[in-house]
């Protein structure tokens, strides 16, 4: 099975024209084409999973009123995606987008996401203006522990406009500590402090993390280094915290969810990687990132 961790649906009617400035500027910022970020609709998502062999993908929400204001509201946005769920169900799991600012309001529309909505686990945009590890968010924290659902925190960069600070590895580490029994998944392996986010999944065992986002990118334009980050994450942590993920539809003009797949299938150890005495991938291995861990991890 093939399992994409980390995906994005949005339509362009549904967008503030802030959130949609970012989109654009992040599009001129990679090469990107802003038309095909643009447009992410459930049903091209699909249609490029088949085209990958995707078998299932984790399609996430997000709250980003703080930073972006637009009519859209954050319950709409998570309605949206748990009618995405409905629509394929068998195909896509869902994931609200909650900020911990809301306090109380945040902890009751956790409870009617996972309740009432039956969305699967709830992602964190910290680079919207907060501290993941702020205690005053601890009570949404426990509610989470209390529900048994997973939390995707983004960490590393991000678009234009939002704020690194907040996206260092080390703040999840603290909830991680805090919360053992929560299931952590980082986003971007934290990029740029990609050290720092394997050393917090190596040492916190309810903490993983994927390779979305940009690293599909370095897979087609610079597969050596992908395969170096990767084995280092083997070598700190197992190959067994990685999880398979595209940020979709954020690169697809510059590689496909299928070239993404292919890539990771074909993961090789380079000779130069060789006489640096880092490990190379079984084809087992490559099942588990594929898809395995996050079947394990994510409860599919």
């Amino acid at each position: 099975m093939i399992i994409d961790a980390h995906c994005h649906v949005w339509e362009e009617k549904n967008m503030s024209v802030e959130l949609k400035e970012i989109i654009y500027q992040t599009s001129k910022n990679f090469g990107l084409d802003p038309d095909l970020m643009m447009d992410g609709t459930s049903d091209r998502l699909i249609r490029e999973m088949d085209e990958a062999g995707i078998d299932k993908a984790v399609i996430v929400a997000l709250d980003y009123e703080f930073a972006f204001k637009g009519d859209f509201t954050f319950k709409d946005y998570n309605d949206y995606v748990a009618n995405i769920v409905k629509k394929y169900p068998d195909r896509l799991a869902g994931y609200c987008g909650i900020d911990p600012r809301r306090g109380k309001g945040a902890i009751r529309e956790l409870e009617r996401c996972i309740q009432d909505l039956e969305l699967s686990g709830v992602k964190l945009w910290p680079l919207t203006g907060f501290y993941p590890d702020d205690k005053e968010y601890y009570p949404f924290y426990e509610k989470v522990e209390e529900l048994g659902v997973p939390i995707l925190f983004h960490t590393g960069t991000g678009p234009p406009r939002t704020y690194l600070k907040y996206n260092h590895p080390t703040h999840v580490d603290t909830v991680a500590v805090d919360f053992p029994k929560i299931k952590i998944q980082m986003a971007h392996i934290g990029d740029p402090w990609v050290n720092e986010a394997l050393t917090v999944a190596m040492k916190n065992p309810n903490v993983c993390f994927d390779i979305c986002g940009n690293w599909a990118v370095v897979s087609k334009f610079a597969p050596v280094y992908l395969f170096q980050i990767l084995a280092q994450a083997k070598m700190t942590c197992g190959v067994g915290k990685i999880l398979f993920g595209s940020d979709w539809p954020m690169f697809v003009s510059l590689i496909s969810l299928k070239e993404w797949v292919e890539n990771i299938k074909k993961l090789k150890r380079p000779p130069p990687m060789e006489i640096l005495g880092l490990p190379d991938f079984s084809e087992e291995e490559k099942r588990l990132i594929l898809g395995g861990n996050a079947a394990r991890i994510l409860g599919f």
